[in-house]
């Protein structure tokens, strides 16, 4: 949806700005804030290739999408 879209582009410029240009770190920092627990080392490899290929806004918007995020265990 175009809420969703915004809320991804939000984002990203939010990790650009607390957690600079490294991808690495914007991966670090955007595990904390939307699932409140660090990412895995897994998660950070496969999160930075994916944002390599793709773009961090598609990042951010398949973190909006996860299950995670959405629902509360």
């Amino acid at each position: 949806s175009g809420f969703v879209l915004q809320q991804a582009r939000l984002f990203a410029e939010r990790l650009k700005r607390e957690a600079g240009a490294i991808p690495v770190s914007q991966v670090r920092h955007a595990y904390i804030l939307c699932f409140n627990r660090p990412a895995s080392i897994t998660e950070v490899k496969d999160a930075t290739a994916f944002i390599a290929a793709e773009g961090l806004e598609q990042f951010t918007r398949a973190l909006l999408n996860a299950n995670e995020f959405v629902f509360i265990p």
